[in-house]
């Protein structure tokens, strides 16, 4: 009963992390938004803990499922996330607003064939990654000593180039 509650509440705890969080004006966000764009660090841990949820997932997914081919090609993807360098890549060709938009009406039709839920929660759990992830933009502006002092003087302001993708 527990794992079944923990399949269900997944999904619905990422959409509500994300409404509550997307461009959030709270002290705690901008110190995200700061370590985030100024940290590799930080960026590689986003990417794990990123890996470690959809992990979760698939194991209590195994644990629930008729059938382990349903993970099939969920997996596909998710083997490619273990490198910080390619999951980079994914999430910075997700930022573009159209190919996000795509991805997000795949994985509400993934919903709803019953052997691709597995593949809805993994495009729906890069999705997530993806917006909170940093823009190139602000991680090209950091790089300059002035913007960088700007930033740390001034944290508040990341927040307007944090979401400025390339379209």
């Amino acid at each position: 009963m527990i794992t079944n509650s923990i399949h269900i509440l997944l999904p619905v705890l990422v959409l509500l992390l994300s409404l509550f969080c997307y461009k959030a004006d709270g002290k705690r966000m901008t110190e995200f938004y700061v370590h985030m764009a100024c940290r590799h660090c930080w960026r590689k841990f986003y990417t794990l803990m990123l890996l470690l949820i959809l992990l979760l997932f698939h194991f209590n997914y195994v644990n629930m499922a008729q059938s382990v081919y349903d993970l099939a090609p969920s997996s596909v993807a998710f083997i490619f996330l273990f490198s910080h360098r390619f999951t980079e890549r994914i999430i910075y060709y997700l930022q573009n607003r159209r190919t996000l938009f795509v991805s997000a009406i795949i994985a509400i039709v993934c919903l709803f064939v019953p052997f691709f839920f597995s593949t809805a929660v993994t495009i729906g759990i890069l999705s997530f990654g993806t917006i909170f992830y940093p823009s190139r933009k602000v991680r090209e502006r950091i790089s300059f000593p002035d913007y960088h002092k700007e930033i740390m003087e001034q944290p508040r302001e990341i927040r307007h180039f944090y979401y400025d993708w390339n379209d």
